[in-house]
């Protein structure tokens, strides 16, 4: 194919891998790939988000330390009750409904076990395209600089807290402004009224925090633009491409299942991923009812995507209180699901990334405790 970008697969994962601590990155292992609430695109419309309220997307599935080889789900199956002619395993059949119900299901249990006794682990990227759409402001000013990752983290997750309470008002004001191209470079005016939202949100977070991010945001009102926002006006996220890199340059001594995706294909045949000038043979493309990998990534991503969804937003005692309150079924196989996320980080930390905020990342560790 012609006319193919390179991609410096160290020069996409050294970054990540000196900034996180990232270890055993290099392992060959087998990647098996799903996705969900992929939105494709998200812009702005006159009547706020095209997708009312974005939900995280995940991309994930289950890894196994060794090449590509056979696996069998007729065992699972029987276990689950599965009818044989069923064309292939489908999260819906192990598990639906809202996130509580699906946490009850009898055969998510058996499904878990059976990935423990099997060996698989579980690997994802989640990511929450409102709060990744706002990360940047943070990121273009001038004072970022002084402040260490967690410093940073705190001040994108108060910005997000401002930002997501009332949407509504939040949508307005970056159409007002042609977010992110910033109309006639009018960096200003629009941090003007970031602020005034970010004053009126001082129920939000502690004194000095807003102070400390005021002072952010106000270091910038003298640039011509803020250069980590996108140049087309109202669109939030164009696609999702940059995860799919980011995870098969991460782990590029490793084989990667994806699920057939048109889009993602397209995408992703238009990069040549070259290690040291030589080219990486890094995935490839398989139709999951022949695939039972990427069956077993489909079930993975669709809990991990509901589990997501329901706890965005939760504070710390909300969390506390919904695991309080869960059933005995329900329980045990969140039991189960640390379990599996526990065996996966000690593994290394690299099988489990998160851009969403952190508030929402204190939740999910909250759920995972034992």
């Amino acid at each position: 194919m012609s006319g193919r970008i390179d991609i410096d697969v160290n020069e996409q994962r050294d970054p990540a891998i000196l900034l996180y601590g990232l270890s055993a990155t290099d392992i060959p292992r087998t990647f098996y790939y799903d996705e969900t609430n992929n939105h494709r695109l998200v812009y702005l419309t006159d009547k706020g988000f095209n997708v009312p309220d974005p939900r995280p997307f995940v991309l994930g599935g289950v890894v196994r330390p060794q090449e590509e080889g056979p696996i069998n789900l007729a065992e699972l199956r029987r276990l689950m009750g599965i009818q044989p002619n069923a064309p292939e395993l489908k999260c819906a059949m192990v598990a639906k409904g809202e996130f509580g119900t699906m946490l009850g299901s009898r055969k998510l249990g058996v499904f878990l076990d059976w990935i423990a006794h099997e060996g698989y682990l579980l690997h994802f990227i989640a990511l929450d395209p409102v709060y990744f759409s706002y990360v940047d402001i943070i990121d273009s000013m001038p004072e970022i600089g002084f402040f260490d990752l967690g410093g940073r983290l705190i001040l994108k997750n108060d910005l997000y807290r401002v930002l997501r309470r009332n949407l509504g008002a939040t949508q307005a004001m970056l159409r007002r402004h042609s977010y992110p191209a910033l109309a006639d470079g009018d960096v200003k005016g629009f941090l003007r009224e970031l602020i005034s939202l970010v004053e009126e949100g001082d129920d939000l977070m502690p004194h000095f925090n807003l102070m400390m991010l005021k002072g952010v945001l106000q270091s910038g009102r003298a640039l011509s633009s803020l250069p980590l926002l996108g140049d087309t006006p109202g669109l939030i996220m164009r696609d999702f491409a940059s995860m799919f890199t980011h995870r098969l340059c991460l782990f590029k001594d490793s084989r990667h299942v994806l699920d057939r995706e048109d889009r993602v294909s397209r995408v992703l045949e238009g990069y040549r991923f070259v290690d040291a000038g030589q080219p990486l043979d890094l995935y490839r493309f398989a139709d999951s009812k022949s695939e039972p990998g990427v069956q077993l990534a489909d079930v993975v991503v669709g809990l991990l995507g509901a589990c997501l969804t329901w706890l965005r937003g939760m504070s710390g005692d909300d969390v506390l209180a919904a695991v309080e309150s869960l059933t005995p079924a329900q329980n045990c196989n969140r039991l189960r699901l640390v379990d599996l996320v526990d065996r996966s980080i000690k593994e290394t930390d690299a099988f489990v990334q998160k851009a969403i905020s952190l508030d929402d990342m204190q939740g999910l560790e909250l759920f995972l405790e034992r």
